[in-house]
């Protein structure tokens, strides 16, 4: 069994935007299945209702990096997040190529700096492949004004995408600062590698919620006076190994863990440290360490998220409680497509579009990738 250590990181947020996105190691070359171009993954997408597009994918071979430009927008002084949004992008990936890494950062109108704190998140999201616990869209990769550029480690290790698979974009954005930005665009370098050979150890992300498989919900829940839990189980639907863990918690959380409920083995169980006033400070990550392999994980067993939370008000807490366990997956088989006609799918995927619409977003689906070269 392989050893697993504790480590410390500084945001339960960077965590998530980390683990669930892009990450660490792997076992065996794993088959990226491409997405089905053109092919609708629901009928009640939003129509758009402008023609500008409002995404960009630039390939620069020399510095092997792919940006992918979101914008413009303008961002008034003191806009929440309410504010209207971007739309949902749908682009494709140029090529077959290893993610090694990743950063964002954001610019206005003359090319100037806007600070990151702008960037409420970003979420890169690949419907043409499944999450590992739940068959819903894969979410590739995430960030916050808190993450910081992402890196693999070693050169034998990364993400791999197929060439042709499509990707949705889409960021929160909100301007709390004193200052007007205009024309601002978000832009996310990907590094890769073109390299046939690599990644000897493939990653894929994986996270498990503990509101599953309720994928068109907030995520939250009320929480009740006193001490209280919420879990939720299912079956992975690949054999691999995990090698790395983090999470997500709100305020006055006190547990969380993530069992094999057939062995009975515990692949996480954290407890977060909180100030006075039970707001998170700091949520443990547990990382492969020596040489091990990792944590097995297998379709025939059980798997459970549990968050235990204690709420110190005579009163319910709206939307208090909240929990994610997101990690790094080695993938021992061929990772599964995705099916549009599953109505968890068509439920997520109409979440997401949803989502920015109701910020007077819409949906833009362009059937080129704009500014793309170096194939």
């Amino acid at each position: 069994m392989s050893h697993m250590g504790s480590r410390r990181h500084r945001s339960p947020v960077a965590v998530v935007g980390i683990l669930a996105a892009v990450n660490l190691p792997g076992l065996a070359p794993a088959v990226a299945q491409e997405a089905h171009a053109g092919h609708a993954m629901t009928t009640e997408d939003p129509k758009p209702t402008t023609s500008t597009k409002s995404i960009r994918v630039v390939d620069d071979p020399g510095r092997k990096e792919l940006a992918i430009v979101l914008g413009p927008i303008d961002l008034p002084a003191h806009s929440s997040h309410h504010m209207e949004q971007l739309p949902v992008q749908e682009g494709v990936f140029p090529f077959d190529m290893t993610i090694r890494g990743y950063r964002t950062h954001i610019l206005d109108a003359d090319g100037e700096p806007v600070p990151r704190v702008v960037l409420h998140h970003m979420n890169l999201l690949e419907p043409g492949r499944r999450e590992l616990f739940l068959p819903i869209m894969l979410r590739v990769l995430a960030a916050s004004h808190e993450t910081p550029p992402v890196r693999m480690p070693g050169w034998l290790f990364g993400l791999p995408v197929r060439g042709g698979a499509t990707f949705l974009a889409l960021t929160m954005l909100h301007n709390p600062t004193e200052e007007d930005y205009e024309g601002v665009t978000v832009h996310l370098t990907l590094e890769y590698e073109r390299n046939e050979a690599l990644p000897l150890y493939p990653v894929t992300p994986f996270h498990v919620d503990a509101m599953y498989p309720e994928v068109s919900a907030t995520k939250a829940w009320d929480l009740p006076p006193g001490r209280s839990t919420k879990s939720w189980d299912a079956s992975p639907a690949i054999r691999g190994l995990i090698i790395g863990m983090g999470g997500h918690l709100h305020a006055h959380a006190t547990r969380l863990t993530f069992r094999n409920l057939t062995t009975g083995k515990v692949l996480y169980d954290v407890r977060p440290r909180v100030d006075g006033g039970g707001r998170i400070v700091d949520i443990p990550m547990l990382m492969h360490q020596g040489r091990g392999v990792g944590a097995l994980v297998v379709p025939g067993n059980t798997y459970r998220i549990t968050a235990e939370y204690r709420n110190p008000f005579d009163s319910v807490i709206e939307d208090g409680g909240m929990a994610t366990v997101a990690g790094a997956f080695i993938p021992l088989e061929g990772w599964p497509a995705a099916n549009p006609r599953e109505p968890l799918f068509a439920a997520d995927y109409d979440w997401v579009i949803r989502s920015q619409v109701e910020h007077g977003a819409v949906h833009e689906r362009p059937h080129k990738v704009a500014g793309s070269r170096g194939r």
